[in-house]
């Protein structure tokens, strides 16, 4: 990254008119010597944002201030790198070019994106001509019909492209160097090696995709009718990352800022419609996941996230792919909520349905990402018996381990206990981090005779060890019994996580996995340890199922006796006078005879 001599910082800060570039975003009125106006960084009903065009702005009611420099990065989101080229553009100062930047390699690219971003805004115009001309009435019916206001239609560049299959090679002269710059530019298609080209967008309302510098850099299309696809997207190029880019988010970081929070929604036309409304805090994904990089980009602008998903199962997918986002490295202070449609609705139906206050009423009944994570992950568990609420337990540990924050991570594991009505401890143990990351290694075990199962056997043998054996030898057992190896609660606290792991990796395979892909678990220490316990354990496969069932009743009834003695012991030291502690003990020992008389052992 070029970094710029002070000299050549300060001569682009005398150049540029703060007056101008400020006013273009901030309504001013001369006050004596300065300028005031409404604070676009926060909301606000009296001006306290003030500006001395030869000294600097400064707002006191949110504290922010600086020069020419500060206002950009902090009104665009960008570095400071960026905000001394971008005015050094608008001042007419030219830079120097660092040794890099001179290199053939990186000229010929340089030279090659701006060919790219010219041509994408030249198509960008002749697409909003052809809305504007006959050609385009239907589009501009359609348009008209979904309720867009025409200031709204100006300020998103929409266009239209018509039918016809070279309309805009043929715009660019049709010859071949327009044609390879435009398929670089992804605007035309090849359907094969030396075929012909043809128009990409044909018969479809136009979207602009713009960058942060509000560069055009890829399309996004719609059909009006009835057809497949319904959007289409320009194919991702030098210039555009759909990964990477939010559309509209060039020109709502100011308002989010203002608002203090971003709403996210799925299309092109849910923020337009959202927009059209007052909602000026609104960006679309282009047809993807939400990703690391669409976060990042929102985090960095503020810390409310909204997310906004279709009532149907597309939509829920949506939401859980996002919610996964948010946790992964989730922080104190950032906030996130999910709100879900009405079945078969979405933004732009409810926006015009309710308008922007009835919208705002649904954005605030959102859920928080814990409650959505106990919604998504009790589907077709019974949060009523004791299994279904362990099932859920294993199957949040890793969202909740992913939480970067430690109050964080222990509070949303209080929420998960009160929700469930299972012990703060057991709630406490679903955020245990991986083993690779406690910095403890699992010790070597022994290896540890076979035994018959009997029940002198049971007294004797390592029941924890061997199930873990069994459970690695035939991963069904873990598809099949689920539920009744979530329940346990082994006493060795590496045995425990590893079975959690494999629980957990159990839930990302549609069909049963013949072997366990090691290659998968959290650390190396863990596939050693795997390896050892596999080594300690020779386990006949006609007595598998056997043994599995021997080694449930073992654990249970260790457990049971635990239990018993725990209270007796209780009993001792307190007393009972309501015979309760007592009646306890009884209904123990009653389990732990059934247990033995149900089993074969």
């Amino acid at each position: 990254m070029p970094r710029y001599p002070d000299s050549l910082i300060n001569l682009i800060r005398e150049r540029v008119d703060l007056l101008e570039l400020i006013g273009r975003q901030v309504t001013l009125k001369k006050q004596g010597s300065s300028w005031m106006g409404l604070c676009p960084f926060h909301n606000e009903k009296t001006p306290s944002f003030s500006l001395h065009p030869d000294k600097g702005y400064k707002c006191f009611g949110c504290g922010e201030g600086g020069d020419a420099f500060a206002f950009l990065m902090k009104s665009k989101g960008i570095g400071f790198t960026e905000a001394v080229e971008e005015l050094a553009a608008m001042t007419g100062t030219p830079l120097p070019r660092s040794h890099e930047a001179e290199d053939p390699e990186a000229i010929r690219r340089r030279e090659s994106r701006r060919r790219v971003l010219e041509i994408l805004s030249a198509t960008r115009d002749f697409y909003q001509e052809q809305l504007a001309a006959p050609i385009g009435s239907s589009a501009r019916h359609y348009l008209e019909a979904r309720g867009l206001k025409p200031e709204t239609i100006r300020r998103a560049g929409l266009g239209f492209a018509p039918l016809g299959w070279t309309r805009v090679l043929d715009r660019f002269g049709g010859g071949d160097a327009a044609g390879e710059l435009l398929e670089m530019a992804g605007l035309v298609v090849r359907k094969d090696a030396g075929e012909k080209l043809y128009d990409r967008f044909r018969d479809r309302i136009i979207f602009p995709i713009l960058d942060l510098k509000g560069h055009c850099v890829a399309f996004g299309g719609r059909l009006m009718g009835p057809g497949e696809p319904k959007y289409l997207n320009s194919p991702e190029t030098d210039v555009f990352q759909k990964g990477k880019l939010l559309y509209g988010l060039n020109d709502a970081q100011i308002a989010i800022q203002k608002a203090s929070g971003a709403i996210v929604v799925e299309g092109y036309m849910d923020r337009l419609a959202l927009v059209d409304h007052g909602l000026e805090n609104v960006v679309a994904t282009l047809g993807t996941a939400l990703t690391t990089d669409h976060l990042r980009l929102l985090w960095q602008r503020t810390r409310k996230i909204y997310f906004c998903f279709d009532g149907d199962s597309a939509g829920e997918k949506a939401a859980w792919r996002a919610l996964e986002m948010v946790f992964d490295g989730l922080e104190a202070d950032h906030h996130a909520s999910f709100l879900f449609l009405p079945k078969g609705e979405d933004p732009d139906q409810v926006v015009r349905r309710e308008g922007a206050a009835g919208f705002l009423e649904r954005i605030k009944t959102g859920l928080s990402p814990i409650e959505f994570l106990i919604r998504h992950l009790g589907v077709g568990l019974s949060a009523h018996s004791p299994e279904g609420r362990a099932a859920l337990v294993h199957r949040a540990r890793p969202l909740l381990s992913k939480v970067k924050d430690p109050l964080l991570r222990e509070l949303y594991a209080e929420t998960l206990s009160q929700r469930l009505q299972i012990p703060t401890q057991f709630a406490q143990a679903t955020t245990r981090r991986p083993l690779a990351e406690t910095g403890r290694i699992p010790p070597r075990m022994p290896p540890r005779p076979v035994h018959t199962p009997n029940r002198r056997a049971m007294a004797e043998r390592d029941h924890e060890q061997a199930l873990l054996a069994l459970v690695l030898r035939y991963p069904r057992f873990v598809m099949e019994r689920e539920e009744e190896l979530s329940r346990l609660q082994l006493e060795n606290a590496q045995l425990f996580a590893l079975l959690t792991e494999l629980i957990e990796l159990g839930h990302q395979f549609k069909e049963t996995p013949e072997i366990w892909p090691m290659s998968r678990l959290s650390s190396k220490e863990m596939g050693q340890w795997v390896r050892t316990i596999l080594a300690a354990e020779e386990l006949a496969p006609e007595m598998a199922e056997r043994e599995f069932e021997g080694c449930l009743t073992s654990i249970h009834i260790k457990a049971l006796r635990q239990e018993r003695v725990r209270l007796m012991r209780q009993i001792d030291l307190e007393g009972d006078f309501d015979n309760t502690l007592i009646k306890r003990c009884c209904a123990l020992k009653l389990e732990e005879q059934r247990v033995l008389g149900d089993k074969v052992v």
